[in-house]
């Protein structure tokens, strides 16, 4: 049994070493005081359990006294000791907390009682107190686990998203919470896996924090924290940037299951409190059964896409994609996400239908809906429209990301070795056309429109109607600048090709230059991309000598990251530098043909434009010029076949 401390207070000496005589026993250790405030001055140097106080004191009544513990130290009992046979001083002493109220004299016997009383009392407490604890902590207990149970009953991912946040808010006290998942079945390693922004919830300024986050690339604390798969309480500011996330503890909390990182949870501002130990374990054991859950959930959401597929090919039905769509546009409204809708049509499929046998238009869509589903990502979604038409909805991809995307299908289908073999008889003509969401609209009609709209522009593109398609790309470029003569004649008397190229609706042309008025004509190009850098864009930049000097398009690449810039030109010296700067791509080629051209190719998801110039014999340019954006997208592609380039945009 551990010693209990008492301090004795009385005025008179001969009380003081009374009681001292009383209480002389190992239980014990006793500590007198000659009056309220030298009382008062023990107290603040040490720790008693039990106060026996006069109240008839010269200095500090024992009723002042017993007001001042009471306040400032509160664990500590009292028992008070008086001559004052008064009731109602007695009922007073115990409104105010005093536990036993004896009159003098006291004896030995009556006073020891008292304390083991109050020691007795006080055990009971907390024996009370402890087994209270024990049960709010099964309670919490059960509670966490009702709450886990709830979680893994759910199937929904989109719902289970929200019911996780909101349960570990709950929980924890939190009054925001972020949630970053994994895209559904990864193959990076979990160090280096990239998670997306999946929900929020609560006191969240979503601008404050990244959309993305690498596990390998964040600051330390969470990469340990990802690394170790437990939770961790991080600092304020390690995930957000500038203000966001006020001054407060993050708590974050890792979902693992079999050895792999499915997302990251982070838990911000706990109300009135900083996180703690029980917080994260709280997290913890919600994390594990969260994953769980999420598994759970892709691999329903994988079952449930397997039996909303087309019957003829892979690809889901209409029905699951517009609603799938629909979702995808809530999620990107609300967590300002970008994606891409895309249509891929087999044109001319009527006019197969009528002059061939059904079997070779059945096996044309089937070579279309295989090549497409090898193009295709796990996170992207594609539906069979009709026999020769297909959607596709392409998660966080934006407009250059779609157009690539259309690049691949349709070289997927020109490739296939039937299609090659059917085309040499009846030529096939497949459209693929895009739409980026929010730049090109901001529902589901809006963006099938603009795919509509495109693509029919690109079968009345010059590309087709000048028979391109079977050129390499100097080939097209000789073909749309035209002959010298055609420049010195009317348009009316000029060859065939050349008034082809003469749209009439301005979108194409031709034109002479001289240097400046080139130079003039690239500078305010480069201005108009450079008021659309908050997207993306390429720019090739062909011909003449190319030396140390910059050109303006290197220049515009060093002012945004959205810029990737490929200049391809004759070196101008032994010693010339290559590019400094990482989005600028230098390319020397020898030959008397990039001497003499100049040639200016920009793409971006809303921009696309085409001029290309040739030097004649009489030292002016002629040159053709045009925005049909799948011309554009054509002269990119064998550009970049043609010089070995990566071929993505």
């Amino acid at each position: 049994m551990s010693e209990t401390s008492i301090l004795l207070v009385d005025d008179e000496e001969f009380y003081l070493r009374l009681y001292a005589d009383f209480l002389d026993s190992p239980r014990f250790r006793v500590v007198g005081a000659g009056g309220g405030r030298h009382a008062l001055a023990l107290l603040q140097r040490e720790r008693f359990d039990i106060l026996i106080t006069d109240l008839l004191m010269p200095d500090l009544d024992g009723l002042q006294l017993v007001e001042q513990v009471r306040r400032n130290f509160p664990w500590v009992d009292i028992i008070v000791v008086t001559q004052r046979d008064d009731v109602r001083l007695a009922v007073k002493s115990m409104r105010m907390g005093v536990f036993e109220y004896l009159v003098k004299p006291v004896e030995r016997d009556e006073l020891i009682l008292a304390i083991d009383r109050l020691l007795e009392r006080r055990r009971l407490i907390e024996r009370q107190d402890k087994l209270l604890d024990e049960s709010m902590e099964y309670l919490q207990g059960q509670a966490v686990y009702r709450r886990c149970l709830e979680i893994m009953s759910t199937l929904d991912l989109d719902n289970l998203c929200q019911m996780i946040l909101s349960h570990m808010q709950a929980a924890t006290n939190a009054q925001g919470a972020i949630l970053w998942l994994a895209a559904p079945g990864s193959d990076v390693p979990a160090s280096k896996e990239t998670l997306n922004l999946a929900a929020y919830r609560g006191l969240v300024t979503l601008e404050d924090y990244p959309p993305v986050i690498t596990a390998s690339g964040g600051p330390r604390g969470l990469s340990e924290c990802l690394g170790k798969g437990t939770p961790a309480i991080l600092p304020a500011g390690t995930l957000s940037s500038g203000n966001g996330g006020g001054g407060s503890d993050v708590l974050v909390a890792p979902l693992r299951a079999d050895g792999n990182l499915l997302g990251i949870v982070a838990l911000l501002d706990k109300l009135k409190q900083r996180f703690g130990e029980r917080d994260a374990a709280v997290a913890g054991t919600m994390a594990q059964f969260s994953a769980i859950a999420v598994g759970n959930a892709r691999r329903f959401q994988a079952l449930e896409r397997f039996g909303l597929r087309d019957q003829k090919s892979s690809a889901y039905n209409l029905t699951y994609f517009i609603d799938y769509a629909g979702k995808e546009i809530y999620k990107a409204r609300r967590y300002g996400r970008v994606f891409s809708l895309a249509v891929v049509t087999l044109d001319r499929f009527d006019f197969l239908r009528e002059h061939f046998k059904p079997e070779v238009h059945q096996q044309l869509s089937m070579k279309l809906a295989e090549n497409l589903t090898r193009v295709v990502r796990d996170s992207d979604v594609l539906a069979r429209v009709a026999d020769n038409q297909f959607y596709a909805l392409l998660p966080e991809t934006d407009g250059l990301g779609a157009r690539h995307f259309c690049r691949r299908c349709r070289e997927a289908f020109y490739t296939d070795a039937y299609v090659q073999r059917f085309s040499e008889q009846v030529p096939v003509q497949l459209s693929a056309a895009m739409a980026a969401f929010p730049l090109d609209g901001k529902d589901f009609d809006q963006l099938l429109s603009v795919c509509r709209k495109r693509a029919e522009q690109s079968r009345m593109s010059l590309f087709w109607r000048m028979g391109l398609e079977k050129l390499d790309f100097w080939q097209m470029v000789s073909r749309l600048v035209g002959r010298d003569e055609d420049y010195e004649v009317p348009i009316a008397k000029a060859s065939t090709e050349f008034r082809m190229s003469q749209d009439q609706n301005g979108r194409t042309g031709h034109a002479v230059f001289d240097d400046a008025l080139f130079e003039q004509l690239e500078l305010e190009l480069l201005r108009l991309v450079a008021h659309s850098l908050k997207q993306r864009a390429v720019v090739y930049d062909v011909g003449g000598r190319l030396g140390d000097s910059p050109r303006g398009c290197e220049r515009l690449a060093s002012e945004s990251d959205r810029l990737r810039v490929t200049v391809i030109g004759v070196r101008d010296g032994e010693d010339v530098r290559m590019a400094d700067h990482p989005a600028v791509t230098r390319v020397f080629t020898r030959g008397e043909r990039a001497l003499r051209h100049r040639l200016l190719l920009v793409l971006g998801e809303q921009v696309a434009y085409a001029l290309l110039a040739r030097r004649t014999d009489g030292d002016r340019l002629i040159g053709f010029h045009g925005s049909d954006q799948f011309l554009v997208e054509c002269l990119v592609e064998r550009l970049q076949e043609h010089y070995s380039l990566q071929r993505r945009y």
